[in-house]
């Protein structure tokens, strides 16, 4: 779902899944430049470590920032224009406000003090460049961490080469253990990891770290130490090289892998002197896929086709067929897994390559000649993916498919460039257009909803498809474009969108009066005449606002409620209601349509129906009901991390806390929602008599506190997050940031480490595998926002205080 944004609680950083392996020089060289410089870029070849290295300096810096450290990865991304809305999404800023996300994120970011760390930069430069400039410009307490395989050319940045790993091919074996990190060592005390002296040999220790999860029991020794220290030479110290190398630990042995490296680089020519270190990752990388098996490539080629990740389904459903069957597959795809061509991701539920392996990938995909098949049963896939979504969406399956959804968001954008800009295929990126519009709505994506109505109404569509079906697609495109433009403020492009769309289904309703799809016409007609309601609501005509509604229900009524844009019909028209102080006849519709929620287990529209309900409830004085009504709309809109709701729902209960005498409070609450509704961009929703209704809470405050004690009050209301304002509306304590907890495991270690005991020491006591032990240290760190084994046992010292 929507992400909500909260600078309070530390950014979004992922926990590390791997040992981080020296890198102490450049960490430290990165953390004085980030020091002085808001805007460094960390730039280097394909595979050498940048995302990695960044992760780790901001989860060691993070807490210099009261806004903490937020994480853009930008590889999915594959429209510039789309650049500012992603940041966005990143940051958790709500999609519904209308105007240019540039200066919505340059507004968000103007008094907050944070790390933007913008992972893979290099496809996007030229428009990362200028978003980086403007928001630099814009707040002053904003750095910019960006990775990149070339500079972004910025004025004030400093561009921070990051070399191979450093090996010392002639560096003599060593029997005292380390497992060089950039936590000040991390010294494990079991035998077989060589010694790493201020990074001299940290080729050598990644190869020994990597190769003893693929070999459980692999030791460096005096005797196979310097092979494997050629090989790292031979690899160039490039961490991703290197890895693949030591996934063939599972079927050669050191000798046969660096023997067999030897003859790739003569049978490529690769110049050894000369530093070509992008030709060394290629060598590395070719070789791995030649040791892959038929199967195995073909699979690796047609996987480059997803901008992200993806899943299993996804997987076998565009990439099987064509000597790959289907039921073949999940084995082929776990083999690239193991060969660590493919990660595993979110608890096993997905995958993904890494941008270097997707695009050699891509490369092969079209040496093949199968992209264009490949692109075509992408989209096909998540289009099928999409209209099931829509079947579902009037169910209890309702949330669970939008949040599917919003997962495959990298992909749906994929799927839409890909038919809006291949000529034959523009009829169906229309129709893809069109069933993608209640899950842009319904979790407040107006934004990206409006680019993509837009990339479609521009779309020519020449002979593509059926004519008459082309013409209605564009007619439902027209109306959800309107619908955007009015919770958006933007009334007169609503009317002007709904006059279009009433238009061409007009006409093409008789154009297809003889065909199966004719009633499409109609439904779309009952659409518009309820999007004109909400129109004249917004403007503050009430009674055409109600015709409008009440013509739109009946016509929805007669025709069926297809998606939850028509069951809006009844909580619309019950707050019109309520405008026109018709309050019992507004309780029976919000009852009736928060009760159809109930049985069908639809929660969007339900949501709504609450919040209409609660509403009604308070102005006829059962202020208990209605707060229950409104409470149960907020956990509805907090899950689909729909601001817009959360705001409207916070609003009614404001006057809560002033039947209770807590004006302070009730100012608080007033204050964090005038903070959101300058978020959301929204100064003209619900209309006149609604901010009529908004501010009756404000001037019943003012009566009943002095001005100096109302003002502070609503003041600290709007520095609150919004999870921190809910709390306020539940009554409950408000969140305070957390670090994020640890395991019963994980506890255990930190103990453990806090006394002293080396790794395999612990391992022993535990009586688990090393391995295991040296994850759980890793992710301590990356929870807790550690940086040594020093800082664990501090920690642990405050707690025990605790």
């Amino acid at each position: 779902m929507t992400a909500l944004a909260d600078d309070r609680h530390g950014g979004n950083l992922p926990a590390e899944v791997t040992r981080f392996i020296g890198r102490r020089r450049e960490l430290a060289e990165a953390t004085r430049v980030l020091a002085r410089s808001r805007l460094v870029t960390l730039t280097g070849v394909g595979g050498v470590g940048k995302t990695r290295l960044a992760l780790r300096l901001a989860t060691e810096v993070r807490g210099e920032f009261d806004g903490g450290a937020w994480l853009v990865e930008l590889s999915a991304l594959r429209e510039p224009d789309l650049l500012a809305r992603h940041v966005a999404d990143k940051l958790g800023l709500p999609g519904q406000a209308a105007g240019d996300q540039t200066d919505r994120l340059c507004e968000h970011l103007a008094d907050r003090e944070l790390l933007l760390v913008l992972d893979t930069c290099e496809h996007l430069v030229e428009g990362t460049a200028t978003l980086v400039e403007t928001l630099l410009r814009a707040a002053p307490r904003l750095r910019v961490l960006a990775t990149s395989r070339e500079p972004l050319d910025v004025m004030g940045e400093h561009n921070l080469v990051i070399p191979p790993l450093a090996v010392a091919a002639d560096a003599p074996a060593d029997g005292d253990p380390a497992g060089g990190t950039a936590a000040e060592g991390n010294r494990a005390g079991a035998a077989g990891r060589a010694a790493v002296d201020e990074g001299a040999d940290d080729a050598v220790a990644l190869f020994a770290d990597r190769a003893e999860a693929m070999v459980p029991g692999f030791t460096l020794t005096k005797e196979n130490r310097p092979l494997v220290a050629r090989l790292c030479a031979q690899l160039d110290g490039i961490p991703l090289a290197i890895e693949l190398a030591a996934v063939r630990m599972r079927t050669m042995s050191v000798e046969q892998l660096a023997e067999r490296m030897d003859d790739r680089f003569r049978l490529l020519g690769t110049a050894r002197a000369g530093g070509d270190r992008h030709r060394t990752l290629r060598a590395a990388i070719e070789w791995s896929h030649e040791l892959c098996t038929g199967e195995e490539r073909l699979l690796w080629a047609r996987l480059s086709v997803f901008p992200g990740d993806f899943d299993l389904t996804a997987a076998e459903r565009v990439c099987g067929g064509d000597g790959l069957p289907g039921e073949e597959l999940f084995e082929v795809l776990g083999r690239l897994v193991e060969k660590s061509v493919v990660q595993v991701e979110r608890d096993g539920r997905r995958y993904r390559m890494l941008d270097t392996l997707r695009e050699y990938g891509s490369e092969r995909l079209a040496g093949l000649g199968d992209g264009p098949c490949l692109r075509q049963r992408h989209r096909d896939h998540y289009l099928d993916l999409a209209e099931r979504a829509r079947e579902a969406a009037l169910g209890a399956e309702q949330l669970g498919w939008l949040t599917r959804l919003s997962e495959e968001n990298p992909n749906l954008r994929v799927a839409l460039e890909y038919s809006l800009t291949t000529p034959e295929e523009v009829a169906t990126g229309l129709h893809l257009t069109v069933v993608l519009q209640h899950y842009w709505i319904c979790l407040g994506m107006f934004g990206e909803a409006r680019r993509w109505h837009d990339r479609a109404l521009a779309s020519p569509t020449g002979g593509s498809g059926d004519a008459a079906r082309v013409a209605l697609d564009r007619a439902w495109i027209a109306y959800g474009a309107g619908m955007v433009a009015v919770q958006q403020g933007e009334t007169d492009r609503a009317r002007d969108l709904f006059t279009a769309a009433n238009v061409d289904s007009s006409a093409t309703a008789m154009i297809m009066a003889d065909t199966a799809e004719a009633a499409s016409a109609p439904d779309l007609l009952a659409h518009v005449v309820h999007g004109e309601g909400l129109l004249a609501l917004f403007e503050g005509r009430l009674d055409e606002a109600r015709t409008r509604m009440e013509q739109a229900r009946e016509a929805f009524d007669r025709l069926g409620y297809r998606d939850p844009l028509a069951l809006l019909t009844g909580p619309h028209l019950s707050t019109v209601l309520l405008l026109q102080r018709k309050e019992q006849e507004a309780l029976a519709l919000a009852d009736a349509a928060a009760r159809d929620g109930e049985a069908s287990g639809e929660r969007w529209c339900h949501s709504f129906a609450l919040y209409a309900r609660g509403a009604a409830l308070w102005w006829l004085g059962e202020h208990r009901a209605a707060t229950d009504d409104l409470l149960a709309c907020l956990r509805i809109k907090e899950r689909l991390g729909d601001l817009l709701g959360i705001t409207l729902a916070l609003d009614l209960l404001t006057p809560a806390p002033v039947v209770h005498g807590e004006y302070e409070q009730a100012a608080m609450l007033l204050g964090a929602t005038e903070a959101m509704w300058r978020q959301l961009g929204a100064t003209r929703l619900y209309g006149p008599d609604y901010k009529r209704r908004r501010a009756t809470s404000e001037h019943a405050l003012r009566k009943r506190l002095p001005p100096e004690r109302f003002q502070a009050a609503k003041e600290r209301g709007a520095r609150l997050s919004v999870a921190e304002a809910i709390a306020l509306a539940r009554g409950e304590p408000a969140p305070r940031p957390e670090r994020q907890p640890l395991t019963a495991r994980e506890r255990e270690v930190a103990v453990l480490v806090a006394r002293g005991l080396s790794n395999r020491e612990i391992a022993d006591r535990l009586s688990v595998a090393r391995r295991t032990v040296d994850t759980a240290v890793e992710h301590i760190l990356a929870k807790l926002g550690l940086s040594s084994r020093a800082q664990i046992a501090a920690w642990v010292r405050r707690v025990r205080r605790g």
